[in-house]
């Protein structure tokens, strides 16, 4: 009888350590989860939107991906560009963490997609805010002489009527969408209602923080933990979210918007820091007075 207990507990001895050694191998040596890191600059256009969407979606649908930083370093863009961004970090969401850290500025549309997020960290001296849309001075409705049209409004896409109510539809779901995220922060909730959101105006960070508006001043190795933490994994690599799904992300400078917006369309509406009106203004006039003041080409008449 003694033989065979003594046999039992020698099998037990051996397959305890048999799980042990494997339970060590697996942590030196199988795959961690990653927590994805990247920086999301410049303007929010159909190009860079499209490429953060390629990014989100591979990294939601990475089984060794837990969750994902994003630092933001943005004053926004187009309505439309915008509004995909935000929602593509929304879907993220709702299924692995997602943390921002404002990086420098995330105000308009770079701010629209902030609020997407589990969480959102800035720096104290980071620009955050300017909530609200707008857009060039529509025309008047026109009649081309070589074209033919079906409307009075076929060729300009409405009245200014039209275009002012658009806005202001674009503005108010903007607002709403705001509140709604805002709100309901487990971490720092919104202190202030819809009329003031609306005026839009620019925070610094400690500001924001002090209204609600993000939910605490810190960087990205604070967000790193956070995202560890809500996805419940101790053990974790760090690496650039770019670099191991092998899609880079391609920047779009903020400054171009100079020229874009000279030739965009009247009534395109914009989730655009409003800091770049004066700019745009200056350039135009610029261009103009260089175009006046140019000089006549060799045989043309000065009048």
């Amino acid at each position: 009888m003694r033989p065979r207990l003594w046999r039992i507990g020698v099998e037990l001895i051996f397959l305890l350590t048999c799980l042990a050694i494997g339970l060590v191998l697996s942590m030196r040596f199988a795959p961690r989860p990653i927590i994805g890191t990247m920086h999301f600059e410049g303007l929010i256009v159909p190009p860079s939107a499209r490429q953060m969407w390629n990014i989100l979606e591979a990294a939601r649908r990475d089984p060794r991906v837990a969750g994902i930083v994003i630092e933001v370093s943005s004053f926004g863009g187009d309505a439309s560009s915008s509004e995909k961004l935000y929602h593509a970090m929304a879907k993220f969401r709702q299924e692995k963490p997602l943390v921002v850290v404002i990086d420098g500025e995330a105000t308009s549309g770079g701010y629209y997609a902030a609020i997407a997020a589990n969480k959102i960290y800035a720096t104290a001296a980071a620009a955050v805010g300017n909530i609200g849309v707008w857009m060039s001075r529509p025309t008047d409705p026109m009649i081309v002489p070589d074209v033919l049209s079906t409307g009075p409004y076929k060729l300009g896409g409405g009245s200014r009527f039209d275009n002012i109510r658009q806005l202001e539809m674009v503005k108010d779901a903007f607002v709403t969408t705001v509140l709604h995220e805002r709100t309901q922060s487990p971490y720092n909730p919104l202190r202030i209602d819809g009329s003031i959101l609306e005026e839009g105006h620019i925070y610094l960070g400690s500001e924001a923080l002090a209204l609600g508006m993000v939910d605490a001043l810190g960087s990205i190795s604070d967000a790193i933990a956070d995202v560890a933490m809500l996805a419940g994994v101790e053990q974790y690599e760090v690496r650039d979210l770019t670099e191991y799904l092998g899609l880079p992300f391609q920047p779009v400078d903020p400054f171009q918007v100079l020229g874009t917006l000279r030739r965009t369309w009247p009534g395109e509406v914009l989730l655009l820091d409003t800091r770049f009106i004066p700019l745009v203004n200056q350039e135009t006039e610029s261009t103009s007075l260089e175009i006046a003041g140019a000089p006549a080409s060799p045989g043309e008449k000065t009048p």
